[in-house]
């Protein structure tokens, strides 16, 4: 999970041009005509697999004052292998904690993380929905770093056989030890409530921690949760392309096809070709289909990031779709302008310079193949481990081989995913491993219709994760919310007077309701007031 405070869409944001009616300005040193083998790794490549994690809008400064209230800690002897006997092994796993909102009776909060690095903000005021409800219901908040993410390593490295350790069923054993521990330590006392919150992956753990224990958890909170695998994901782009069009008009999505379906077109012919290579300044050849692979599902990186993190608290910057589309905006404009749109998006302030750019397939696998956790700009990098998760369990790989979709279909199908998973990891990942992976992860925690009580599923109709989420009540006692317009955990959010709409504020009245009734319904039936 990207914390409140790191609402920017990483490398997405380095590649996002001022404002269309600005001059797009050089960047200091931002020359480099070695050609496809010195140029750099195309920012947006480092996209290419992870849209999943929750990015909410960064607070404001002032309500952050608190943050020196959260301290940072460690589990010292995390097991490694929680589903082997004979390994002895353990570790040191990171989290957050806070209590200065407790008073005895209170309840604890625990905060899952996920595919990215936790933070002590994560734990602030302002920040999330959770702690809002802390300071109501006078709990303890937690926030627990996910294994193999952040600070948390549990071996040394991440090849491919110290991977094996990574999965949703150690992340999930992670957090029922981590409960133990705390109880032995003093800082949870034996029969307090506790309740869980995540949001996208942390989403599914917050789900299935309650489904696998539910003696240690007493409510969790889903949000935005893909709970059910797919390896081919087509809804996702689908999803895309109808929220391009709901939020910004029609013309967006159709100016994005007019510009991709151009594209297209010249690369059938050699002077063509060079047209597009020097529209998005492309230093490495595009001639092999995972080439091509790539560079396409580049392209679709700004629309389906914005579409995902839609925020109107962040009007001009990548979490906004009406910002990304105004990029392409403009009536019955050629495909030539178009494409031109497109590329001042995609290469923002580097656009017209003699920057270029490395698109090719080898350099994204060349970064993803680095086995060293890779501390970048004060972050550990996620995309390596993410991108085994989704080889070894979920898929989800985003797709251009759905209906009515803004990008070429003959692209990004997901024979390319399943290469991917090959090149990184090796070639005993292949199809029939994602695809059983992908139908265990389904057996084993219940797809759409878990056995649970006490979880609350929230989803938005905007986020292209939607569409693998539960959408209507599982029961009585594990209802779903649809929030209307709604972005990706947008519910998460601390509430915001300013921003919020009705959907949001009524999912908030929703889920503490829920939280209500979960921990302390009377023995008569009625919530306690709080």
């Amino acid at each position: 999970m990207i914390l409140a405070v790191q609402a920017a869409l990483l490398a997405l944001a380095l590649a996002l041009a001022p404002a269309p009616s600005q001059q797009a300005s050089v960047p200091a040193g931002g020359q480099d005509a070695n050609g496809a083998t010195d140029a750099p790794l195309f920012p947006g490549l480092r996209l290419r697999h992870g849209r999943l994690r929750y990015v909410p809008p960064p607070p404001p400064a002032n309500v952050l004052s608190n943050v020196h209230q959260v301290e940072t800690l460690y589990f010292e002897e995390q097991v490694l292998d929680h589903f082997n006997p004979i390994d002895k092994r353990v570790w040191k796993q990171r989290y957050f904690a806070r209590d200065d909102l407790y008073e005895e009776g209170g309840p604890a909060f625990i905060y899952i993380g996920g595919e990215g690095q936790e933070a002590a903000q994560s734990l602030a005021d302002g920040a999330l929905y959770m702690t809002y409800l802390a300071r109501i219901y006078k709990a303890k908040l937690f926030d627990l770093e996910h294994r193999y993410y952040g600070y948390s390593h549990p071996t040394p490295d991440l090849s491919s056989a110290n991977l094996q350790y990574l999965s949703a069923d150690q992340a999930l054993a992670d957090l029922a030890y981590f409960i133990e521990y705390l109880i032995q330590k003093g800082d949870l006392k034996e029969g307090q409530k506790v309740a869980v919150f995540g949001g996208s992956y942390p989403g599914n753990l917050a789900a299935w921690a309650r489904l696998k224990y539910p003696h240690l958890i007493h409510a969790a909170v889903s949000s935005s949760a893909p709970v059910h695998a797919e390896a081919d994901y087509v809804e996702y782009m689908e999803v895309v392309s109808r929220s391009l069009a709901r939020v910004a008009g029609q013309w967006c999505d159709d100016n994005v096809k007019k510009a991709t379906d151009r594209i297209v077109q010249l690369l059938k012919t050699t002077d063509g070709y060079e047209q597009v290579k020097k529209t998005f300044q492309v230093a490495s050849e595009l001639k092999s289909k995972s080439d091509l692979d790539n560079f396409f599902q580049t392209l679709s990186n700004p629309f389906a990031g914005a579409v995902q993190y839609n925020r109107d608290s962040a009007p001009n910057s990548a979490d906004n779709i009406k910002y990304i589309c105004s990029f392409m905006q403009g009536d019955n404009i050629s495909p030539d302008e178009a494409m031109e749109k497109l590329s001042t998006l995609i290469l923002g302030r580097s656009k017209g310079t003699t920057q270029l750019y490395d698109f090719s397939y080898k350099s994204l696998v060349d970064s993803y193949k680095q086995e060293a956790y890779q501390l970048v700009d004060g972050e550990y990098d996620a995309m390596r481990q993410w991108t085994y998760q989704t080889c070894t369990e979920f898929g989800y790989f985003q797709t251009f081989s759905g209906k009515n979709v803004p990008f070429p279909a003959l692209y990004n199908a997901v024979d390319f995913s399943y290469q991917l998973c090959k090149d990184l990891f090796g070639d005993a990942y292949d199809e029939s491993v994602v695809t059983a992976a992908v139908d265990r992860s389904n057996l084993e925690f219940g797809d759409r219709k878990p056995d649970v009580t006490n979880v609350i599923f929230a989803n938005g109709n905007i986020d292209p994760w939607h569409a693998l989420g539960i959408l209507s009540d599982v029961s009585s006692l594990a209802p779903a919310v649809l929030v209307d317009g709604g972005s990706h955990c947008a519910d998460m959010d601390a509430p915001n007077a300013m921003y919020d709409t009705d959907a949001i504020t009524s999912a908030h009245d929703k889920i503490h309701a829920f939280i209500r009734s979960a921990l302390y319904e009377d023995p008569n039936g009625d919530p306690a007031d709080f």
